[in-house]
């Protein structure tokens, strides 16, 4: 069983990026969501490193489909 833990975790750790959280994951985009809402607010960035571009693709899709409901 120990090893079986030992394993996991090591599984666990190469699926994770450097916020801790596996990548495209809920958690994940609202990580990044939470980092942008900051900037925005003109808080200086609490990371060092280029923001996902699956995140602002995200964010422009959010905003399209906005855009049609109203």
């Amino acid at each position: 069983m120990r090893e079986i833990l030992r394993r996991l975790r090591q599984l666990e750790n190469r699926l994770t990026d450097s916020t801790g959280l596996a990548p495209h994951s809920e958690a994940w985009f609202a990580y990044w969501e939470d980092i942008i809402d900051r900037l925005l607010a003109g808080e200086e960035p609490a990371f060092r490193g280029p923001i996902p571009i699956e995140v602002t693709d995200r964010m422009i899709e959010r905003a399209e489909k906005e855009a049609l409901v109203q």
